[in-house]
């Protein structure tokens, strides 16, 4: 009894695509194509038709070329504030809504909003260093580039060949 797995259905990969990128923008994780295309085990013919119709239809949008991020449908932010009163309590007021808070619930409240806040702060750091990362690698390269020119000058000044000059008889 060998039983073939059922065929992949062509409907779901779209939807796969999108999911993958989604769940690749909600880790803070770039999502080009070929990551997508090895996480999802799609070919890359597959992974950019199916991306160029989401860029069309407007579910994503292309940071760099080669790199998208799905366009979030939020509503519009609201304004925030918050006041501490002398007597301890505090008043947090969301757009039209206002909230009287007494210290217990403020410290619940900061408790609930703390996972979110060290989330942030994880992807703020990891974009902060792979910029930086990027940064040097620039510098290394041009250093990398500049000390070869360096060389080559020397090299010519004291006449000695570079190797694709030097004839073998």
């Amino acid at each position: 009894m060998n039983q073939k797995p059922p065929p992949p259905q062509r409907r779901n990969v779209g939807e796969l695509v999108y999911q993958t990128i989604l769940d690749l923008h909600n880790a803070g994780r770039i999502a080009t194509r070929s990551v997508v295309k090895e996480m999802t085990g799609q070919s890359y013919s597959v992974v950019d038709d199916h991306v160029k119709r989401m860029l069309e239809d407007g579910r994503l949008r292309r940071v760099a070329p080669g790199v998208f991020e799905p366009v979030e449908d939020l509503p519009p932010a609201q304004a925030i504030s918050l006041t501490v009163l002398p007597n301890g309590m505090a008043k947090l007021e969301v757009g039209d809504t206002c909230l009287d808070l007494n210290p217990s619930d403020q410290r619940r409240i900061g408790s609930l909003f703390r996972g979110s806040a060290e989330e942030l702060a994880g992807l703020q750091n990891a974009r902060e260093l792979a910029d930086s990362v990027a940064e040097l690698r620039r510098h290394q390269v041009a250093a990398a580039a500049r000390e070869k020119d360096r060389d080559d000058v020397l090299r010519k000044l004291q006449g000695i060949p570079e190797q694709t000059e030097i004839t073998f008889t």
